[in-house]
């Protein structure tokens, strides 16, 4: 044995320098390949919002021609809101459009004139509907019917479809094609990491006894990272097929809202002011022309005409009013759901004093006292999200202050781990506990119903809050007051890289 120990040592050495070299080899490819599915995920991301942003062109075209419709037909200036809103959110996708699509694959995916053809249709949509309004306001109706009901309104919206769908396709096959190459690339990294841990496996066996007590950690390492890599997979396959589910549901959705549900509304507030009109024409017809006072029918008929008609259409439109209303509001829930994330280092005192000076009034109205208790911390999280999660809830709680009480708010925040947690605290009237989740579903509303809403702005806030990463909860004893529990991810951007979120 003394012959052999220095051969021996010499061939350990051997070993471990062969050893060493192979976990070198395995550390600079996981960087490597680590570094290329980082940017494949990053090139899936910014195809996912170029397909986001065809798809906001043309449902702003939608929203603008279902605008000229329902003016046009009950000559009703507020229907004229969503085409208002489109103008300039058509120029903003398509600015926004232009700029996103040279980020795709270094710029060469598209061509210039590709996206400048789209955008080009797209404006030629808008001035035919905006032609259209004109006519009809300046009185030329049998103009402004023929126009409408020509086709050239038709091919416009054929041609930004297809034109839309092509880049739409393009889009996804490179979006295909990022997933692959991420996959290749942590396949390989997991053939590298295979490899190099069967070379130390057979390295291990003839080294010395100090070398297989360290080889015993190693192979517990291995298998928690095997552990780990398994679980992770499985997780990412779960949450991308939930985001699908989602998105595919929220897409059908805002289908139904705007089309199976918006277009009928429209015709019956233009048979209802037709109903109007040929009111106001018996009613002429009758003044011109006196009843028979003799005849039984006469107060029956002309009660009818002056009070109980115009009552029933009254409610009618006022009922129509409020469908609009939740119409709308369902599809800025639909719009909020589609949004792409866009995590950003954020001071959430600045945020929320921001959210309380946009609703100052209410607070001024209730005779609140609103202020944050300590410091909040900064998190790495959606600005757009954040601003609208503490805006309902502080609108929230001035809207249920006692009268008679002197109102008062509190925010505060905190970090515990991986989270942030803030909470807004009111003394208002509170909440039975058995209303405690029901609060959070669409059109679901607790207590006496003497405020105004629609039930849908906590369903709005949880689904935010969750897409943040966390939850929102609420504790109250239902009569002294409430408090809203809001946590999130305190950094959105390593949950997004992680597949979390």
């Amino acid at each position: 044995m003394k012959l052999l120990g220095r051969p021996f040592a010499a061939y350990n050495v051997l070993l471990l320098a062969i050893g060493a070299a192979a976990l070198f080899a395995i550390v600079a490819a996981a960087f490597v390949f680590s570094a290329r599915t980082q940017d494949h995920s990053g090139e899936a991301l910014r195809a996912a919002r170029v397909d986001r942003l065809v798809l906001e062109l043309i449902t702003d075209l939608v929203d603008a021609e279902t605008a000229q419709r329902g003016f046009i037909i009950t000559s009703n200036e507020s229907y004229l809101s969503p085409y208002v809103t489109a103008l300039d959110e058509f120029e903003k996708d398509a600015a926004e459009l232009r700029a996103r699509t040279k980020e795709l694959a270094g710029g060469m995916l598209f061509t210039d004139a590709e996206i400048d053809r789209l955008i080009e249709v797209g404006r030629r949509k808008m001035a035919l509907v905006k032609t259209n309004l004109a006519e009809f306001r300046a009185g030329h109706l049998d103009e402004t019917r023929l126009v409408i009901a020509s086709d050239a309104g038709k091919k416009l919206m054929d041609d930004i479809r297809a034109q839309g769908g092509g880049l739409r396709e393009r889009v996804a096959r490179h979006r295909v094609d990022s997933a692959a190459r991420m996959r290749e690339a942590a396949a390989s990294l997991t053939t590298m990491i295979s490899l190099g841990a069967a070379m130390i496996v057979v390295l291990t066996i003839g080294a010395t006894l100090l070398i297989r007590r360290h080889m015993a950690e190693i192979e517990g390492a291995r298998r928690d990272l095997v552990e780990i890599n398994e679980d992770l997979e499985e997780r990412v396959r779960e949450r991308t097929d939930g985001v699908l589910r989602a998105n595919d549901e929220l897409q059908r959705y805002a289908y139904i809202v705007s089309h199976d549900l918006r277009a009928p509304l429209v015709n019956i507030m233009g048979f209802t002011s037709e109903l109007e009109a040929s009111t106001r024409t018996i009613r002429s017809h009758f003044d011109g022309h006196p009843l028979d006072p003799d005849d039984p029918a006469t107060p029956d008929v002309r009660a009818a005409v002056e009070e109980d008609i115009p009552e029933a259409l009254g409610f009618i439109r006022s009922s129509m009013t409020r469908m609009d209303a939740l119409i709308n509001e369902i599809l800025k829930l639909s719009r909020a759901g589609r949004r792409v994330l866009e995590p950003e280092t954020l001071d959430v005192e600045a945020v929320v004093q921001s959210c309380i000076t946009a609703i100052r009034h209410r607070f001024d109205e209730a005779g609140a006292e609103v202020t944050i208790e300590g410091r909040l911390p900064t998190i790495v999280s959606d600005r757009a999200a954040l601003e609208q999660i503490f805006t309902n809830l502080l609108d929230n709680a001035a809207k249920y202050l006692v009268d008679g009480r002197p109102g008062r708010i509190v925010v505060r925040g905190r970090i515990e781990r991986w989270n942030a947690i803030f909470e807004i605290e009111d003394n208002g009237r509170g909440i039975a506990a058995a209303d405690h989740e029901r609060i959070f579903e669409l059109f679901r509303r607790a207590g006496p119903q003497d405020r105004p809403g629609e039930g849908i702005g906590l369903a709005h806030t949880r689904a935010m809050v969750r897409r943040l990463g966390g939850d929102v909860t609420v504790a109250s004893d239902g009569s002294s007051g409430t408090v809203f529990r809001v946590v999130v991810a305190k950094d959105l951007a390593l949950r997004i890289l992680r597949g979390d979120t």
